[in-house]
């Protein structure tokens, strides 16, 4: 995207970050229910369960939805920050990851 990449207009890439986002949802719903721990029971899951929305979110906007190629540049880095937060918060189990 930053580039003007012509692949950007391939069919496949354009439908690829919503089954990739489908598949990351289902994955932590399926989680969820075979290790019986849910989002507002535990803290860390329900941080966890917002920062992958927020990665969601932010994904779009660096995609597609971004103003400009800065401010979608910026997305990028806010939706890395996002991902490298969600595994502090996996791997810490509280809600404040690795910063706690």
């Amino acid at each position: 995207m930053l580039q003007d990449s012509k692949w950007l207009q391939h069919g496949t890439v354009r439908v690829l970050p919503h089954i990739i986002d489908t598949f990351l949802l289902l994955s932590a719903i399926s989680l969820m229910f075979q290790v019986q721990q849910f989002p507002f029971a535990n803290d860390w899951l329900t941080m966890k369960l917002a920062a992958l929305i927020a990665y969601i979110g932010l994904g779009m906007f660096a995609l597609r939805r971004g103003r400009s190629k800065a401010h979608r540049a910026l997305y990028l880095v806010a939706a890395v920050l996002t991902f490298a937060f969600m595994i502090s918060v996996a791997l810490s189990h509280h809600p404040a990851g690795v910063f706690a």
